[in-house]
């Protein structure tokens, strides 16, 4: 397949990863929900008229047993007949509210199996743990704070993690929701239902991509389970090792890991957001929060269910400038990935001590490795929606990533803290509430008018100490803007190219830094051309749509003659201490060289 193609492919994917449409299981889709029956046991107990909710992701069908698409847990329906369908044994007549649920075909009649319906939601809304998280939407940013109150219940809490994480593309029906949730599922190695993204490990399927692979290895078919034969899925594990379920009122927004391994770190989060990725689509999410797989692992060994995950728009403040509770800025955590329970919302722990105790063999690891988390705070700030450029808002902004205006915004979250001052969420078309209709937090998570401001920032230096990794390996970046020499076969003369936004660390290009190559052929005569990885270390240069349609003769002679029909080829790259060539080598050769 093309690579740009591919790259587009890829955009709408991750777009729509967060559902689900294959049956094989007759009441939920798959074996392990199908042990997830709620209190009903048979239709003497069904009231006609009453409400109820699922106590799981459950299948609809019409009248004649024909599927029509899936509620998810906590969702409400009205039974509205005890006659059920031929065939299929202790199923009720329900109807909802149709816009409220996703991918549900138009029917005359719904049907559901009763034992999946619960009178009443679990909601977990007075649950009392040790930790709660804040996601803040607008700077893609995850924190963990440990509860601290004094005995008049005010509160000023201490930050345990902060991690980056991609949220929902900006469009209507993909944006992250606002509000205050609880968990209500752990799944390990989760996948949709309709294994469009199959696990990122199941016994039976093939081994995922190896350790560093791009996000293109990730879609190919060879990495797919069989099924009847064929391989089957759109993208190998999506949802990462660990998915996080939240509710009430969810709209299907989990919070996950991603693909890549825990070696990877957060190089496949920022790939999310990349130049050349955004140059075709939006590939963050359907409105899912998108972590990496060793901050996933992390938040399942500490986080229970029933913790509260509290998602708000917001600009950003410090309320000590100087963080002066915060003396150690990382911590590490030792994990081992086991093969074990996947697919299972009953996951037994990932920290290296835990694994160890229970004497799992090395056959049934998969990783080993240690989580450098960040504990130390730091404030992003609020960048006005009316002085960004669109290509901006989707990649590198990290203050308001929706591009809301500034009058809109209400309040700070002092993330030092993990305290809201004076917030609401923002009333713009572009901010959508979920989660308990009458909270949008905790009390614990409410400034208190007696809480001392005086250190108080608000506005961050661009200087500000952030973390610093201490104990992981580092090699100096560099950004590489100049002009070179390229020498073209069949050429006598030669010609003079500029680069742009390359950044080589150590001996590496940085896979997410999308290098622009502009080559000047004569008086007005450009061919520009964008540097795509593929595999591993492997990238390849690809032609711009401007030079591919370019109605220039010069520029239409090159094409011809060093690209025939195509629009892109693979590059050998050499770097060396004061210089970079790229090796155009199938077909007639392209040696650009610039020294830097």
């Amino acid at each position: 397949m093309n690579k740009s193609l591919l790259i587009l492919a890829m955009s709408g994917v991750l777009a729509t990863s967060c559902g689900g449409r294959n049956e094989k299981y007759p009441n939920t889709g798959t074996a392990t929900l199908e042990k997830m029956v709620g209190a009903m046991t048979s239709i003497d107990e069904v009231e006609v008229g009453k409400n109820y909710y699922t106590t799981t992701g459950l299948i609809v069908r019409d009248e004649g047993g024909r599927r029509l698409g899936l509620l998810a847990k906590n969702d409400k329906v009205t039974v509205v007949s005890l006659n059920g369908l031929a065939g299929k044994e202790d199923y009720v007549e329900i109807t909802f509210k149709r816009k409220s649920y996703q991918d549900i075909e138009t029917a005359d009649k719904y049907f559901v199996s009763l034992r999946y319906l619960l009178d009443r939601i679990v909601d977990y809304k007075d649950f009392d743990g040790k930790y709660f998280v804040i996601q803040n939407i607008a700077t893609e940013r995850l924190r963990v704070y440990e509860k601290s109150c004094n005995s008049k219940d005010v509160c000023v809490n201490k930050m345990v993690m902060e991690s980056e994480m991609a949220v929902g593309e900006d469009t209507e029906a993909t944006r992250t929701y606002v509000g205050s949730y609880r968990i209500t599922d752990w799944w390990k190695f989760y996948e949709d239902h309709a294994a469009h993204y199959p696990s990122w490990y199941q016994d039976g399927y093939p081994m995922p991509p190896e350790a560093g692979s791009s996000f293109l290895k990730w879609f190919k078919s060879k990495y797919m389970p069989k099924e009847d034969g064929e391989r089957k899925g759109d993208m190998r594990g999506a949802f990462g090792w660990y998915t996080a379920y939240v509710g009430p009122n969810h709209n299907a927004q989990w919070t996950h890991g991603t693909v890549g391994w825990g070696s990877d770190k957060d190089s496949l989060i920022k790939a999310t957001k990349d130049y050349f990725t955004n140059l075709f689509a939006n590939p963050r999410s359907s409105g899912c929060s998108r972590m990496n797989n060793e901050a996933i692992a992390y938040l399942r060994e500490i986080l229970p269910v029933g913790t509260p995950i509290v998602k708000v728009y917001a600009k950003e403040a410090l309320l000590d400038g100087n963080r002066s509770e915060y003396t150690s800025k990382t911590k590490p955590w030792n994990y081992v990935l086991t093969k074990n329970n996947a697919y299972s919302t009953t996951n037994f722990s990932a920290d290296k001590e835990k694994v160890e105790s229970r004497n799992i063999p090395s056959n049934r690891r998969l990783e080993e490795g240690t989580f450098v988390m960040d504990t130390y705070p730091t404030m992003f700030n609020f960048t006005d929606g009316e002085e960004i450029g669109k290509t901006e808002a989707k990649t590198k902004t990290t203050g308001n990533v929706y591009r809301i205006e500034e009058q809109a915004m209400k309040g700070v979250f002092y993330v030092d803290a993990g305290l809201l001052e004076n917030y609401s969420h923002p009333r713009h078309e572009k901010i959508s509430k979920g989660g308990f209709k009458d909270e949008y937090a905790p009390k614990y998570m409410i400034m208190d008018e007696s809480v001392d401001k005086s250190l108080a920032i608000y506005i961050a230096s661009k200087d500000q100490a952030e973390n610093d990794n201490a104990g992981v390996e580092y090699h100096e970046t560099v950004k590489v803007e100049t002009r070179g020499r390229v020498e073209m076969n069949f050429e006598d003369d030669n010609f003079t190219s500029e680069i742009t936004n390359l950044y080589i660390t150590g001996s590496k290009i940085e896979r997410d830094s999308s290098p622009q190559i502009k080559l000047q052929l004569g008086v007005g005569a450009f061919v520009n051309f964008i540097m795509a990885p593929v595999e591993e270390d492997e990238w390849d240069l690809v032609v711009s749509n401007e030079t591919l349609y370019s109605s220039n003769s010069t520029v239409k002679k090159f094409m011809k003659r060093f690209f025939k029909k195509g629009n892109s080829v693979p590059v050998k790259i050499e770097i060396g201490k004061n210089e970079i060539t790229i090796k155009k080598t199938k077909g007639r050769n392209i040696d650009f060289t610039y020294r830097f």
